[in-house]
């Protein structure tokens, strides 16, 4: 039985990753565009894949001048419309068998 490898990365290393305040990676987690481990921890510790997601997010709030909040809903609205896409796309594969 193989054993699964799980890189973690504590916020003092997110700070310095992608740039980002205390303050703002408190109100990211606020609003649930992340989630560390264990909320109750001295320092959070996030699976590694956080990074990308948190850098996704400072994009979009610089880029289009919008509050954590609004972040928070747009990262939602885009990840439903890739959802989307990659069913659109299986229901269209499927469907390509019935064309003659």
């Amino acid at each position: 039985m193989a054993s699964q490898l799980r890189i973690t990365v504590c916020s003092s290393d997110i700070y310095q990753l992608v740039q980002i305040s205390e303050q703002d990676l408190i109100d990211i987690v606020s609003l649930g565009i992340i989630e560390p481990h264990d909320r109750q921890a001295s320092e959070w510790q996030f699976d590694d894949a956080v990074v990308a997601d948190i850098a996704r997010a400072t994009r979009l709030r610089r880029d289009l001048e919008i509050n954590w909040a609004g972040v928070a809903l747009a990262m939602e609205l885009l990840d439903e419309v890739e959802a989307l896409r990659r069913e659109n796309h299986e229901l269209l594969r499927r469907l390509k068998r019935f064309e003659t």
